[in-house]
């Protein structure tokens, strides 16, 4: 899936699996540029509260629905080369027995990257 809403975001690939969901794209931007992105990028996320923030990774934690008890979600950094950036996203459910989250945290992962990707 291609995310054409922002020139910048080279590809967007989400799945899930057990309540466990992992997404990643690849966009054209420095690992530098990628804190201050998500940062404005969790202001718009009224779902979400962004824990803590480094240069190398993200955090971010997901508010309860009648789907899910809520979720951590980790963002990881890598560079590709100097001017593109792997952005890997992981969302595991609070309460580790969670078999099913109706497809919560693939929604949760997609609107995260989306989000960072239109920041960029």
């Amino acid at each position: 899936m291609t995310n054409a809403g922002n020139t910048k975001a080279l590809s967007l690939n989400v799945t899930s699996k057990r309540a466990r969901a992992r997404g990643e794209m690849v966009v054209a931007a420095p690992v530098s540029a990628l804190p201050p992105a998500v940062e404005r990028a969790g202001a718009g996320l009224p779902r979400m509260t962004l824990t803590g923030i480094w240069q190398e990774r993200a955090e971010l934690v997901a508010g309860t629905t009648w789907k899910t008890f809520g979720e951590d979600i980790v963002l990881t950094f890598e560079p590709v080369d100097a001017a593109t950036t792997r952005v890997v996203a992981t969302s595991t459910p609070h309460v580790p027995t969670t078999i099913f989250d109706y497809g919560q945290g693939k929604a949760d992962v997609t609107e995260v990257l989306n989000a960072v990707a239109a920041e960029l």
